[in-house]
């Protein structure tokens, strides 16, 4: 049994979806901020970032970051198709891809959620904020030229990167400019959040 430590609507939703769509045997466990905004000290014990998702694995180990984790999940049932083979064409850009998000646009809205994380001068968190929403519109009109005519980031091959990429679009601040802009993106989205396994899980996150 996969035990899945959370926060409603927070990164991991991704892995969340990832497991539904896996069809492995898993358990959430949404974890809830102090009066401080701290998370539960048993996390900080498990990770040392106290971040999640953390995902307790059925042999005890842990795993973190999000990308890692669906890139491990995706290889480990290969017969769901949800990432290609290794010594593929698409293996390539199923990667590069998984690492683009998590390294721009991820960082992007942490930025753009939480800009006093990222400076010790807590009167420059407005341009801090400006700087990541105009990054991340740059970040995902990379992403809309790759997905092209789609409907996935891999063409018409279904993969780990979607669940992701749906995830990140969800959080963005203006959803109605971003669909107008790239309407690829909101075909992208739409295909996941409407997949039977993953729409419950969207519903519970509230997104």
């Amino acid at each position: 049994m996969y035990r899945l430590l959370a926060r409603k609507g927070a990164g991991s939703l991704a892995v969340e979806a990832m497991l539904a769509e896996c069809q492995l045997p898993y358990a959430v466990e949404d974890l809830v901020r102090d009066e401080k905004g701290a998370l539960p000290e048993s996390l900080h014990r498990i990770n040392p970032r106290a971040e999640v998702p953390t995902l307790l694995m059925p042999d005890d180990s842990v795993m973190t970051e999000s990308a890692a984790i669906l890139i491990h999940l995706a290889d480990l049932v290969p017969e769901k198709g949800l990432a290609p083979a290794i010594g593929t064409a698409q293996r390539g850009p199923y990667l590069r891809w998984m690492i683009f998000l998590a390294t721009t646009v991820y960082m992007s809205d942490l930025r753009y959620f939480y800009p006093e994380r990222y400076t010790t001068d807590q009167a420059g968190t407005a341009g801090i904020k400006a700087f990541a929403e105009a990054g991340m519109m740059r970040e995902f009109a990379i992403l809309s030229g790759a997905v092209g005519k789609g409907p996935n980031v891999l063409g018409t091959q279904f993969s780990a990167v979607d669940i992701y990429a749906a995830m990140l679009i969800s959080w963005v601040p203006d959803l109605i400019q971003l669909f107008a802009t790239h309407p690829n993106l909101k075909t992208l989205y739409d295909k996941v959040v409407e997949r039977p396994r993953i729409a419950p899980v969207w519903r519970r996150n509230e997104v």
